[in-house]
């Protein structure tokens, strides 16, 4: 049988927590799934799939993701209510009002008024990093497929990974292409399949992962506190999920990366995720700071979920969009605790194994959690944004 189907399951006392990151799950499974929403009166989970041949593979995602997360309950660090919230659909207000350019999926452009507000977070976020006196860092785009495999990323978010390749070094190979594109029916697009060499590179899903590789065998001093900052443009493919702002296969974030020991990390997470709120109430914004977790994909994965719940590793500031029923995480603040200095060797004095912790800012993120908040006329806007 082909054609969409649809199906309901019961997710029972499952909290709001859960049922988020089970929705964030199954936007990355991929193009078997057309849509999903939750229904909070009956408890119910409603899923549209491409045909039945999905409708398997996607009830035992739905099964092994539920009993990991049965565990996973809501926890608000801190809140904000704002005083002025402007209605309205402000995804047709950005299509309309021609500051974004819809280059294809998950691929935005900005200009005028928009982008100069895109200015304005990427100044204050870097202000942050400034005040903790984060050394500055630029990296490619590309990364290497080894240095992934050798954090283990493809173990555990294969679905974000967006691989580079090129084809062969070779005249022929490469003059067959050209006139191939030449042909008028083509339009200019030859035939790739067979053609390019296996991809070594991928465009980086992280913007703070070379960073832990140049810490490699580096053991700090007594009491040191190593803080990089770094900003870039991230891939992470988001299958059918894509929306302008929101959720872009190529968007831009800044990291700031702390490395010390456990309660140095801890008490630097603590200190920006306190700066970050201030800026928040500052600008009246409607937000929250949630105890969160990653959708982790396989199936040995998923009770890290819990893992992140109870070690409260991972703080997310959720953004409320008046036109939604869902908040956007548009911040993330994780303790990463020893897992990339265990790989890389990187060790305090006294010989143990340092910690890390990133503190995450996706940019188009902000911007979008504000438009939806404050709308695109400045004169609804804080005087912060608009002296």
């Amino acid at each position: 049988m082909s054609g969409t189907v649809s199906r309901r399951f019961a997710l029972g006392k499952l909290e709001e927590g859960g049922v988020r990151a089970l929705l964030d799950g199954l936007r990355s499974v991929g193009a078997e799934v057309r849509n999903a929403g939750y229904d909070a009166g009956t408890g119910t989970l409603t899923v549209e799939l491409s045909g039945e041949h999905a409708v398997a593979e996607v009830e035992r995602f739905i099964a092994a993701m539920s009993r990991s997360l049965r565990f996973v309950s809501r926890k608000v660090l801190k809140e904000n209510r704002a005083r002025i919230l402007v209605d309205g659909p402000i995804d047709e207000a950005l299509r309309a009002c021609g500051d974004l350019q819809l280059l294809g999926e998950g691929l935005t452009g900005l200009r005028g008024p928009v982008l100069a507000l895109f200015r304005f977070f990427e100044r204050e976020v870097k202000a942050i990093a400034d005040h903790f006196a984060a050394e500055d860092h630029h990296y490619p785009v590309m990364i290497p497929n080894a240095l992934l495999a050798e954090m283990g990323y493809f173990g555990h978010f294969p679905q974000h990974v967006t691989f580079c390749c090129h084809l062969p070094d070779s005249l022929p190979a490469l003059e067959a292409f050209a006139a191939e594109s030449k042909q008028p029916s083509l339009r200019g697009l030859p035939r790739l399949k067979g053609r390019t060499d296996p991809p070594e590179h991928a465009l980086t899903p992280g913007v703070c992962l070379p960073c832990y590789v140049q810490q490699r065998d580096l053991v700090l001093g007594e009491g040191e506190i190593r803080t990089l900052t770094m900003q870039n443009h991230v891939f992470r493919y988001e299958a059918n999920n894509f929306r302008p702002l929101a959720r872009g296969w190529d968007f831009t974030v800044r990291d700031i990366v702390f490395f010390a020991g456990r309660d140095d990390v801890e008490a630097r997470r603590a200190a920006v995720m306190e700066r970050v709120f201030a800026f928040c109430q500052e600008l009246d914004l409607d937000v929250t700071l949630e105890l969160a977790n990653d959708p982790f994909f396989l199936d040995a994965s998923r009770d890290k979920a819990v893992y992140q719940r109870m070690g409260e590793v991972k703080y997310e500031l959720l953004f409320r969009l008046p036109q939604r029923p869902e908040p956007l995480a548009a911040s993330s603040f994780n303790l990463h605790r020893d897992y990339y200095t265990a790989i890389f060797n990187t060790r305090l004095s006294n010989g143990a194994l340092a910690e890390s912790a990133c503190m995450g800012f996706g940019l188009e993120r902000w911007l979008y959690g504000f438009l939806s908040q404050k709308g695109l006329d400045p004169v609804n806007w804080p005087k912060r944004v608009t002296g």
